[in-house]
């Protein structure tokens, strides 16, 4: 598993900050989609 990147760490700082949750849902969803795309984009290229 690969560190998370700036972007990613950026948006969880924000949800820790935050405290409205639809603040901290859409952060979060942001970390999870960059992850999402960083998988599939590592799996196309071992292939």
């Amino acid at each position: 598993m690969r560190g998370l990147s700036e972007k990613s760490r950026a948006h969880l700082e924000e949800a820790l900050q935050s405290d409205n949750p639809l603040e901290k849902d859409f952060h979060i969803q942001q970390v999870l989609r960059d992850s999402a795309v960083d998988s599939s984009q590592s799996e196309m290229e071992t292939e």
